[in-house]
């Protein structure tokens, strides 16, 4: 499948969001459960603050061939904020590539220890990639709790 990454742009905000929550909702079951996965997506929205982050951040986009939103990764400092890929084009290398920018620009901006929190369904992917575990935690979002890990990474110029 043909697709390409470029940087984030204020009108590819509203499909990135959408790409996000889709992805989210297709999460399988054996990771999180139906009301962890509802309070994960109601906590991604088109609000103006949330557009703001992502515009405010080192923000990349993946899209196909028709230019549709099929990855988002963002990076803020030394912190890799979002890396989703849409539920059906997932395993094509799509989040790979954007996390290899992530990284590259990280190093252009001298960071030299990268960190994540991963959901459990992109811990394998991180540590795959060289991403180790800081610590298992649990977040809260809308009072559901929902388990995550800090990962991080040594990066080098």
């Amino acid at each position: 499948m043909v697709w390409f990454i470029e940087r984030l742009q204020k009108e590819d905000l509203r499909y990135v969001v959408g790409m996000v929550r889709t992805s989210i909702l297709n999460i399988s079951p054996r990771f999180y459960n139906q009301e962890q996965l509802t309070a994960w997506v109601e906590g991604v929205n088109n609000q103006p603050d949330f557009h703001q982050r992502f515009l405010n951040a080192y923000s990349l986009v993946a899209k196909d061939a028709d230019h549709h939103i099929i990855g988002f990764a963002s990076l803020v400092g030394d912190h890799i904020d979002f890396l989703y890929v849409a539920a059906d084009r997932q395993r094509e290398g799509v989040a790979t590539q954007l996390l290899y920018l992530l990284e590259e620009q990280a190093k252009k901006d001298g960071v030299n220890v990268l960190t994540t929190e991963a959901s459990a369904v992109a811990r394998p992917f991180f540590q795959k990639r060289g991403y180790a575990i800081k610590k298992e935690q649990v977040k809260w979002i809308r009072g559901i709790s929902i388990k995550n890990v800090q990962m991080f990474k040594k990066v080098h110029k």
